[in-house]
């Protein structure tokens, strides 16, 4: 562990907030990172604008995502859970930013600006 922050309530500030409080934590966590480190976070945390700006700040961030924070839904069709078969995966990508859906009991959305499926089949975003 390097950093860490104790959430007391609304008012504990994380600085910048205009990409929301999830975002704004690990951003203030990404401080006492050395440039070129991974960053791995679970979906309260992740936005597709987060991973941006993490590759901005040259960090390598990946991390689980809700549907409804994917912006642009309408360009990224993901197959229905029901469509797809245990193991398969689908992959959408808009550099930096890769987004990955991979079903196994259950689907899995994942945001990353490092990594993502080695497949010639990917699907360009927007």
């Amino acid at each position: 562990m390097l950093d860490f922050a104790i959430y007391e309530d609304a008012k504990t500030m994380f600085g910048e907030s205009n990409l929301g409080l999830g975002p704004s934590v690990i951003l203030s966590l990404a401080k006492s990172i050395p440039p070129g480190s991974c960053v791995y976070h679970d979906r309260y945390f992740t936005t597709v604008p987060l991973i941006e700006e993490m590759e901005k700040l040259n960090l390598h961030s990946t991390g689980t995502i809700m549907q409804n924070r994917i912006p642009d839904r309408a360009t990224i069709k993901f197959k229905k859970d029901s469509a797809m078969r245990r193991g398969e995966c689908q992959q959408f990508v808009c550099e930096p930013t890769v987004l990955v859906k991979w079903k196994d009991n259950k689907s899995v959305l994942l945001a990353s600006n490092c990594t993502g499926l080695v497949t010639p089949r990917s699907e360009k975003m927007g």
